[in-house]
């Protein structure tokens, strides 16, 4: 019988990617709504002075700085541009972060079909096609992506995979290169988007490792040339992960062996690999946060069966190997070596899972569906039926998935939606998720929903430091001095080192007027946190109160030499200088501050009114009409 296509035509790439762009607009489009979330988009973008102005102190800082326990230097620029153009809109931010994941999806396509090609796949062109937009549109269109489109933060993700697929196309034109010269400068290319993917974020270190594997298949290029051209990579790689880890311990951001051990570690390592494709086949109730197993160990159906599973894909895998099916087993490889940076080892950060982790890693299964899903097609035969119910099945598939990516795009509108779901989905295992939640309400204000959050935080952990601290606060709020202290206390007699704590429980002492035992707290937080900018603010204020200029002058000056860009200093620094008659240094200090602030209305009637004093009449109308136009313009944005 004559085969035919189950499809007669392939559009443009440019079709394509407009195709492609136009349903995840539709899928993840709402996040234009969406706000910053007080969970890392403040150190990220909205407070992270280093990313909003382009000037050469700002560019090193971005090439060098490890600000959040990390080294990504093209990540900082990106945020820095979109800063550029849409300021501190978030609705910007989110559009430039749909528009990279569009990009991403197209180069899943584009890859699909190169890789397909080169196995020599029987397909033929136009089927070719359809199965690369299939797999595409499941990747793409899959409720896993939707943490690391609409959380701000993770444009890093993002970056990195636009840099990885983009490395992936550029090494399979390397390996096809027609002569030597044009074989090196694809060489360079792939070791120059493999440096971007890392400068993205450490994700990438296991990129080596895949390019092996595409060497084995489909390339099929066996031998030592093969091993030795990735010796730049792997060492790329080594340094990088070597600088990271330091990083990371230098921020805290490692958990210790003393807090979560290396068995148990490895026992939700293995439970991760099973728990990820099981949130692709089945996509509900996804959360920010993931809770460790409350009892996994080796006995346990987690493990037991998670283990069981993994052998026996494994072994499925080489059975399909041995019978030249090696597609089956590169794609299982694919998925294990990508997801070790992420698998807790070395862990980071208190959860057990996050759904941003599959966005590189579960790639190979999307490819398989596509290949899956018109290798289908051959086998029900050509008839008209089983196209249309292919077609059909796909449509619905693809409109289920955007149904429910679209659900879980409201679930990151703001902080409040975003760990109101997650405590719903985890009532009873994740005090941080509740730790969380509280603090966006004591943020704004809602004290008793806050008391209740950190209450039952502390029910779940009775030695959770963070949440007696959340409990000080509220109380301080309410302007309960005293039972602000006890709290502050009991968040320090579990955690002596909680520095926080002790600035809280210092500035509770100085409204009690008990400012020797305030000057005592901060000395000794000064001492755990010789680098804490906020410490040296207190201890001026707190010398200004009792008189002690020349010691206040001192701590500002300390605190900004630290970090020159702290606003409130040179208010403060401005404030006292108005007090000891230094007028002229006070007016430099208040522009410095609204140099660093242009949002504060302070600085400018503190400025006015001292330049009334030096009897500068015009310059301090300036002043005050510029307070009155910047509380007016915050009003409105509020």
């Amino acid at each position: 019988m004559k085969r035919v296509s189950l499809f007669q035509s392939s559009p443009s790439y440019l079709t394509v990617f407009f195709f492609l762009l136009l349903f995840v607009f539709i899928a993840f489009g709402s996040a234009l709504n969406n706000e910053f979330l007080s969970w890392d988009d403040d150190s990220f973008v909205s407070a992270n002075r280093m990313i909003q102005s382009f000037d050469s102190e700002r560019l090193f800082q971005m090439a060098t700085s490890f600000h959040t326990g990390n080294w990504y230097p093209i990540t900082w620029f990106s945020h820095a541009l979109d800063y550029r153009l849409f300021g501190s809109n978030p609705a910007g931010h989110h559009l430039t972060s749909i528009l990279w994941h569009g990009v991403n999806i197209f180069l899943v396509f584009v890859l699909f079909q190169r890789l397909l090609s080169l196995a020599k796949v029987d397909f033929y062109s136009a089927d070719l096609f359809w199965a690369g937009i299939a797999a595409a549109l499941l990747f793409g269109l899959h409720p896993l992506r939707v943490e690391s489109v609409v959380w701000v933060s993770q444009r890093k993700d993002l970056l990195c995979a636009f840099f990885v697929l983009a490395g992936y196309l550029a090494y399979l034109s390397y390996a096809n290169a027609p002569d030597s010269r044009s074989s090196q400068y694809r060489y360079g290319g792939v070791l120059f988007l493999f440096f971007c993917a890392l400068a993205s974020k450490p994700m990438a270190v296991t990129v080596p490792f895949i390019l092996l594997l595409l060497d084995i298949y489909p390339l099929r290029r066996f031998g030592l040339k093969a091993v030795l051209e990735k010796i730049p990579f792997f060492l790329i790689s080594l340094g990088l992960a070597v600088v990271t880890l330091m990083a990371q311990r230098q921020a805290g951001a490692i958990v210790s062996v003393e807090q979560l051990d290396l068995a148990d570690r490895g026992l939700n390592a293995v439970r991760s690999i099973v728990f990820y494709p099981m949130k692709v086949l089945w996509p509900v109730n996804l959360t920010a946060l993931y809770p460790f197993p409350s009892q996994l160990t080796p006995a346990s159906l987690w493990f037991s069966g998670s283990l069981s599973l993994i052998m026996g894909v494994s072994a499925f895998c080489v059975w399909r190997a041995k019978k030249r099916q090696w597609f089956w087993l590169i794609a299982w490889l694919y998925y294990l070596i990508s997801l070790v940076p992420v698998l807790g080892i070395v862990q980071v950060g208190g959860q057990a899972a996050a759904d941003r982790y599959t966005y590189l890693p579960t790639i190979s299964f999307f490819l398989l569906a596509g290949l899956g899903l018109f290798r289908l097609g051959r086998v029900l035969g050509q008839s008209a039926v089983p196209r249309f119910l292919i077609g059909a099945c796909g449509v619905v598939l693809v409109v289920g998935l955007m149904g429910l990516t679209q659900k879980q795009v409201k679930v990151w509108k703001n902080t409040e939606t975003l760990w109101r779901h997650t405590v719903q989905v985890f009532p009873e295992r994740l005090p941080r998720a509740r730790f969380f939640l509280g603090t966006d309400y004591l943020n704004r204000n809602k004290l008793a929903d806050a008391e209740r959050e950190f209450q039952t935080a502390l029910r779940m952990n009775s030695i959770y430091t963070e949440a007696y601290n959340g409990l000080g606060l509220v109380e301080y709020k309410r302007g309960r001095l005293q039972s602000a202290e006890k709290k502050f206390k009991k968040a320090l007699a579990l955690n002596s080192e909680f520095v926080e704590a002790r600035l809280n429980l210092g500035l509770v002492l100085f409204d009690l007027g008990r400012w020797s035992q305030a000057e005592t707290q901060y000395l000794q937080a000064l001492a755990q946190e010789p680098d804490s900018v906020e410490v040296h603010n207190n201890l001026g204020l707190l010398y200004y109160r009792q008189g002690r200029m020349q010691e206040a002058e001192a701590q500002y000056l300390s605190g900004l030499h630290k970090d020159f860009e702290y606003f409130g200093l040179h208010f403060n620094l401005g404030n006292l200088y108005r007090a000891m008659g230094r007028l002229n240094e006070a007016v430099a200090a208040y522009r410095l501050a609204i140099r660093f602030n242009a949002r504060w209305a302070a600085p400018h009637n503190h400025l006015g009114e001292v330049y009334l004093e030096l009897g500068l009449k015009d310059q301090a109308e300036v002043e005050f009409t510029a307070a009155v136009a910047v509380e007016l313009k915050n009003e409105s944005a509020d």
